[in-house]
């Protein structure tokens, strides 16, 4: 038996498809028979029958009466079902929002929230710290996420719905108000009372206006008051949508005709002889008010120089009909600068059409060379800090020019092949929107903005970084989301620093920083030995562990990562929770790399976190707080290594010293004293509420090593300065560090120096401490 669905109906062959009979005229399923996927049969049922629709429904008479197997009231939109051969009961459901298992027949079924297969249309981001980003995704409504999250990784608990959105439409984030988005066809949402306002365009214009999938709504980059809507013509408000007003004519073909090349599914859905086309996407230029350009899904860009006063026609000659303009880039720094993306797919042409054009559309110069067959264009971006700096997204990934569009090439590094919709250039990073695989940032294009014929030609170079913002790693209190979900990685955390060699250094390369002053504030170099944490030390997984990464002398470009600390000081023992080195404060400074011999600088500027506002006295004094109690704990920490050694050296001589009953009565003397300096306090308590000032004679070095380095957190723990009582507990606890050091060198000068002599009298290796500073 072969089932089948298609155009009307499900149809049924006994007889290898010989002939057919139509065995359901399901309204249920075939209202929306322009979707549905192929049917499947249960290999060892043949009257058990599956049609993925919109929902996915299931027959158990042959396909004559059907059930809802699986859906919600959104319409899920399901393509295809897998039917285990062996186990039927064990089947794979793929639909827009990705693909679920079941091993009961359906009575339950795995997430698809464990995948990144969002499809996204477009994407913008906005103006807040850390920045957003926004974009409508099929079949699952429009969505926002920050771009940096609270939590060690980036996760489902960062993402929000967008009521103002839809599934396809474009969000623009007002500009002026943060957590107000205007988003679909139209409507305006405000986050702080999640009010959804519906505002349409067309509702106060007479007239009939055409819509088609996904419609452009973006706001002026000169007046950020003004916001555009594309239908047929192009809508202007500028007060927040409460109003709107009609500032073009039609701006498509009167007929772009059916050519005998167009796809057949688009060709059956378009009624010959009727104006149809719309405003795919709206360019307002970045230099010229008034200067505005708008491009047709129907193969036409328009062009007015005075906020739609007058248009002119400036289509490229070799535009035909049904060559789909999806995005315009009104140039950063030129008025009169465009370049337009097109897609001729849909006539059978999967070439990259890009277009330029220097003297507002009088003539147009095509720009593809190096997109390779295929990948047609989906948007273009100009990067606003480097003029000349192109992307283009395409269908099968995304491309970079570094000379206006003359020549490209691949982007794609860890990229999958897949369908790139969107680009936006948030500051110094691309935010991409994928079909089908989510959204991706690039973090910190800086070398590309700096790479010309110098760098290439240079044995070693390092470029300028942009400048470091100095903010709080996200924290995972509580229960952390666990590693089996989905998690992507937040932005590097500190200054991104790129360097490029041409070949494998031959010597270890370095790279230092230097305060304003040119003290030196750290150094890395390629033959570091780093610390590996082992994993007999920690009480967790090694994938919670963020082990230090080495500075590479290998031949091409590489980025590495300053966190903004000082090194931990000598000593100073590392631990998962423990403390680290003190953070930088904000200011200039200077970063050297080294190879070879030779050296380059470059400016680092060190920025606070910008929601922060704490003076900089209180966060120098913060600074030098946390350097004086890092460099007493290296020391105490170091005593109670050396204490440490000395319990082992003092065992071992114990038992050479078993027939000199002298020597073994010195050396326990000396034990019964080493454990008293190591003995812990019953009444102390250095937990979260733990003893905050000293309260005896003189601390064991345990403790005091315990006090310091819960002080070090909790003076590091913000932005915000130290409070008075960690200033007045550091005080106290750097005095009674003082007076333990002051006994514990004591005791190394008079009790092991005396148990010493017994030992080189008895020809015994002495017990030997290292030095407190190496």
């Amino acid at each position: 038996m072969i089932v089948d669905a298609k155009e009307g109906g499900l149809f049924r062959s006994d007889n290898s498809g010989q002939s057919w009979l139509r065995v359901s005229h399901d309204r249920r399923i075939w209202q929306r028979g322009w979707y549905f996927g192929e049917a499947s049969v249960d290999p060892k049922d043949p009257d058990t029958v599956y049609v993925p629709n919109t929902t996915a429904y299931q027959s158990h008479d042959g396909g004559k009466t059907f059930a809802a197997f699986k859906g919600a009231p959104g319409g899920d939109d399901y393509h295809e079902l897998w039917i285990d051969p062996d186990e039927p009961r064990r089947m794979i459901l793929s639909c827009d929002q990705g693909a679920i298992v079941t091993r009961n027949g359906g009575e339950t079924w795995s997430s698809w929230f464990n995948q990144p297969t969002g499809q996204f249309y477009h994407v913008v981001t906005d103006n807040q710290f850390p920045y957003w980003v926004y974009g409508a995704q099929q079949d699952s409504n429009a969505i926002a996420t920050p771009s940096r999250s609270r939590y060690r990784s980036l996760n489902f608990h960062d993402w929000r719905p967008i009521d103002a959105g839809d599934e396809s439409g474009y969000i623009a984030p007002d500009p002026l108000n943060p957590g107000v988005v205007f988003g679909g066809f139209v409507a305006r949402q405000d986050f702080s009372d999640e009010q959804v306002q519906q505002m349409p365009p067309t509702f106060g214009q007479p007239g009939k206006y055409r819509r088609t999938w996904t419609l452009p709504l973006v706001f002026s980059p000169i007046d950020r008051h003004v916001l555009y809507f594309g239908s047929q013509v192009l809508f202007r408000t500028a007060d927040g949508g409460n109003s709107w007003q009609v500032i073009s004519p039609d701006l498509t073909r009167e007929d772009a005709g059916v050519p005998p090349n167009l796809d057949a599914t688009t060709a059956a859905d378009t009624p010959r002889g009727k104006r149809r086309g719309v405003i795919y996407t709206i360019g307002p230029s970045y230099v010229q008010a008034g200067e505005i350009w708008a491009g047709t899904d129907d193969g036409q860009i328009q062009l007015t120089q005075d906020e739609g006063k007058t248009w002119e026609n400036v289509t490229p000659p070799e535009l035909t009909p049904w060559s789909k303009v999806t995005h315009i880039e009104a140039s950063h720094s030129d008025a009169g600068t465009a370049y337009a993306a097109v897609d001729r797919h849909r006539l059978d042409d999967y070439q990259a059409y890009l277009y330029r054009t220097r003297d507002f559309g009088k003539s147009w110069q095509r720009i593809s060379d190096g997109i390779p067959e295929g990948s047609f264009l989906n948007c273009v971006r100009e990067d606003p800090a480097r003029k000349g700096l192109l992307y283009a997204c395409t269908e099968k990934g995304a491309y970079v020019s570094l000379n206006d569009g003359d020549d490209w090439e691949s982007l794609q590094l860890n990229l999958p092949v897949t369908s790139v919709r969107d680009l936006v250039v948030h500051e110094s990073d691309l935010v991409i929107a994928t079909f089908g695989r989510s959204f991706w940032i690039l973090d910190n294009v800086t070398p590309l903005r700096q790479m010309d014929a110098h760098v290439a030609a240079a044995d070693a170079w390092l470029f300028r970084p942009e400048a470091a913002i100095r903010m709080r790693t996200g924290s995972d209190q509580g229960t952390p989301v666990p590693t089996d979900e989905f998690l992507a990685a937040n932005p590097p955390e500190g200054a991104v620093l790129d360097y490029y060699l041409k070949e494998r250094a031959s010597a270890p390369i370095q790279l230092e920083i230097f305060d304003s002053e040119g003290n030196l504030v750290r150094r890395f170099a390629s033959d570091d030995v780093l610390h590996k944490t082992n994993p007999n030390d920690v009480p967790i997984q090694m994938e919670w562990v963020r082990d230090p990464k080495p500075l590479l002398a290998e031949a091409g470009m590489h980025r590495f990562v300053w966190d903004l600390r000082y090194a931990m000081p000598k000593g100073m023992r590392r631990s998962f929770w423990g403390p680290a080195g003190p953070l930088a404060a904000p200011g200039n400074y200077t970063v050297k790399l080294t190879t070879k011999g030779k050296s380059s600088t470059q400016p680092l500027t060190i920025r606070l976190d910008p929601r922060v506002k704490t003076p900089q006295d209180a966060l120098t004094r913060q600074f030098g707080l946390a350097s004086k109690l890092a460099a007493r704990l290296g020391e105490v920490s170091m005593g109670v290594q050396q204490i440490g050694d000395l319990r082992k050296q003092i065992d071992a001589r114990k038992k050479d010293a078993s027939g000199n009953s002298e020597l073994l009565t010195a050396l326990q003397e000396l034990e019964k004293k080493v454990e008293e300096a190591v003995e812990p306090d019953s009444d102390a308590d250095f937990g979260l509420f733990g003893q905050a000032l000293p309260n005896k004679e003189h601390e064991t070095l345990p403790q005091v090593e315990g006090a310091l380095t819960r002080l070090l957190v909790i003076v590091d723990s913000s932005e915000l300065g130290p409070t008075t009582d960690a200033a007045t507990a550091s005080a106290r606890w750097e005095e009674a560090a003082q007076e333990t050091l002051a006994h514990w060198a004591a005791f190394q000068k008079e009790d092991l120096a005396s148990v010493n002599a017994l030992l080189e009298k008895v020809k015994l290796k002495p017990l030997f401490l290292a030095p407190m500073n190496p």
